[in-house]
């Protein structure tokens, strides 16, 4: 998995086409694109929160299908379970 974030979401966004709205989210929307057989998901941030673009590129479908189901990030850090009612 790489990850850039660029300045100019719109631009960035017309350089894949056919990408597909997948979520939206505090003032962000995910699509899910392709381009040259690579599976990418882009997170484009509104423009009054700044307009960004971040451009994942992933491996393969199953990598970006890990990602979006939240199996490949970190863990939350173990801690006092929480008390029982």
């Amino acid at each position: 998995m790489r990850t850039e974030t660029l300045a100019d979401g719109q631009d960035v966004l017309a350089g894949f086409l056919g990408a597909r709205a997948c979520g939206r989210a505090q003032g962000a929307t995910t699509y899910l694109a392709e381009r040259a057989g690579m599976p990418y998901l882009l997170v484009v941030a509104a423009p009054e929160i700044g307009g960004t673009v971040t451009v994942i590129a992933f491996e393969d479908e199953a990598e970006r299908a890990r990602h979006l189901a939240g199996h490949d990030r970190e863990p939350a850090p173990a801690g006092p379970s929480p008390a029982r009612v």
